[in-house]
């Protein structure tokens, strides 16, 4: 009896589950953007950061992309100016303050592949001296998933006077309130997969034509194991049949 049961509440419970998956299909990879956070040693120049404490970062300090680990990072084109470094155009920190810090730069028609050690669900970066031509790519294998340039994000979190650029005719460069002085554009802008399809193991990051994209502080968080949820469904059946014991127990009594 208590068999059947179990096996009833475990079919319940994968049918809810399938019924969710379902239901997240009706939405599209979707992203936010916001000021971030200072870093998690409270240092105000090293631009921002996720807000989200559980998430992978990679913050490239060391002066490096990482090459092994779970994100795993190669240029097409590393040359002078397509690398980590650091001068005045790293991404800002949350409050408009200089970054002082090694960031990810691509230029002139170059690309960074990141190959993730496993699925992930969500991407963020502290997006900065935004540049028409910026594209981010996100790929199931070798399916691409979906695409974002930089004119998809509309109004960016901060336009620093620390980043001037020429008027390019979309939202990733602003004019200055009563002046002919344009700046450009930084976000920490998280983008996050709404459902199992749009599930991703590689990004890459370009930048289309002439101009740079600097990026800094990226975040990543995993897809839960499918271990997890088999997991629950046992620690429910646990708990029944210890409920069961109980009360056998107390008709015994």
């Amino acid at each position: 009896m208590f068999i059947r049961k179990f096996a009833s509440i475990a079919a319940l419970s994968l049918s809810a589950i399938a019924s969710l998956s379902y239901a997240d299909a009706a939405h599209a990879f979707s992203f936010t953007k916001s000021v971030g956070t200072t870093s998690p040693t409270g240092a105000t120049n090293l631009g921002a950061y996720t807000k989200d404490k559980n998430a992978i970062t990679i913050d490239f300090n060391n002066g490096t992309a990482p090459t092994t680990g779970f994100a795993q990072y190669s240029f097409s084109n590393e040359t002078g100016t397509s690398k980590v470094k650091a001068d005045s155009w790293a991404p800002v920190g949350p409050n408009g303050e200089k970054n002082d810090s090694q960031y990810l730069a691509i230029f002139d028609n170059s690309s960074v592949t990141i190959s993730l050690e496993s699925l992930t669900k969500s991407f963020g970066l502290d997006w900065g001296a935004a540049h028409p031509g910026n594209t981010l790519s996100f790929y199931n294998g070798n399916n691409l998933i979906k695409t974002f340039e930089t004119a998809q994000i509309s109004k960016f979190a901060i336009y620093s006077e620390l980043h001037p650029g020429p008027k390019a005719g979309d939202s990733s460069i602003q004019s200055a309130p009563g002046s002919k002085t344009y700046y450009q554009g930084n976000a920490y802008v998280q983008f996050f997969a709404e459902n199992a399809n749009e599930y991703f193991d590689k990004i890459v990051i370009s930048q289309t034509g002439g101009g740079g994209f600097e990026s800094d502080n990226h975040s990543f968080r995993t897809v839960p194991e499918p271990s997890l949820v088999f997991g629950m469904l046992a620690l429910g059946g646990g708990m029944l049949l210890r409920k069961r014991k109980n009360q056998k127990a107390l008709n015994l009594g």
